[in-house]
């Protein structure tokens, strides 16, 4: 049986640098168009990926271990209602330190410097209404693409996040000029 697909080298980049804007696993996958699973091998050793074979399926819990996390799961101070929503024990944490937060959405461009590496990334591989016949042809012209990115321009984006975070808040959750 084959092995299935591993990160390209221009993808595990990718990952990286949405692992550094703190991108959800889920909307790394999707960005990428792998599996949660492909970024989670990745991730959890990035030096090592793709150079071993997986050893298969982790051992389930041992009956002792299932009973010493009910155990400490039944000992902490939180209720199932925390548990269940960690929203809500955030929202609190933040109040009991009196912490403004201000409604703004957790996708929002003004906060997400990776918008603007797909907004360059898309005009060249778009131009000119350029169309595409296989999915591979579009891969193959973004990795193209990818590759033209200078790293300091990566790296000034995510220098940029604590001035967004400023302006944000100086401008009290209104429009930015990110």
């Amino acid at each position: 049986m084959g092995r299935g697909k591993t990160l390209t080298i221009p993808e595990r980049a990718q990952v990286d640098l949405m692992v550094q804007l703190n991108m959800s696993i889920s909307l790394m996958s999707a960005r990428i168009h792998c599996s949660r699973t492909i970024n989670d091998c990745y991730l959890s050793d990035p030096v090592a990926y793709g150079t071993s074979k997986s050893t298969g399926r982790a051992r389930k819990l041992k009956q002792r271990d299932e009973k010493n996390v009910a155990r400490a799961v039944s000992n902490t101070m939180k209720s199932a209602k925390d548990v269940a929503n960690p929203y809500n024990s955030t929202r609190a944490f933040l109040a009991s330190k009196k912490i403004k937060v201000f409604a703004w959405p957790a996708c929002s461009p003004d906060l997400n410097p990776i918008e603007s590496v797909w907004d360059i990334l898309a005009r060249p591989v778009y131009k000119n209404g350029k169309q595409y016949n296989t999915i591979s042809e579009l891969k193959d012209a973004v990795k193209t693409e990818w590759s033209k990115i200078h790293p300091s321009y990566l790296e000034n984006l995510s220098n940029s996040m604590p001035n967004r975070i400023f302006q944000v808040i100086q401008k009290n959750g209104g429009v930015t000029s990110y």
